[in-house]
């Protein structure tokens, strides 16, 4: 990326490719781990049933799986549209 004269960024093709890539390999490489937390997390509060913590326990999993998958789907989209331009 590099300033024009008039102030503003200019962005190349080959580095919105190498962003796309890096982008996608981040969110290629965070679903497993996103996957393993969520499936943690349920069997976690599963686990603790009757216990008093085992309420909180299931809505920090929840909350924190969205988030995750958020995040995930983000990168995703982010490469995806960084791909689309020439």
């Amino acid at each position: 990326m590099t300033a024009s004269t008039t102030g503003k960024a200019v962005s190349k093709p080959a580095d919105l490719r190498a962003s796309a890539g890096i982008a996608k390999t981040l969110g290629q490489e965070f679903g497993a781990p996103v996957q393993n937390a969520v499936n943690t997390g349920a069997t976690v509060a599963g686990q603790l049933t009757g216990w008093s913590v085992a309420g909180g326990r299931a809505h920090v999993g929840t909350g924190w799986s969205k988030a995750l998958v958020d995040l995930q789907q983000r990168l995703a989209s982010t490469a995806a549209a960084a791909t689309r331009h020439p």
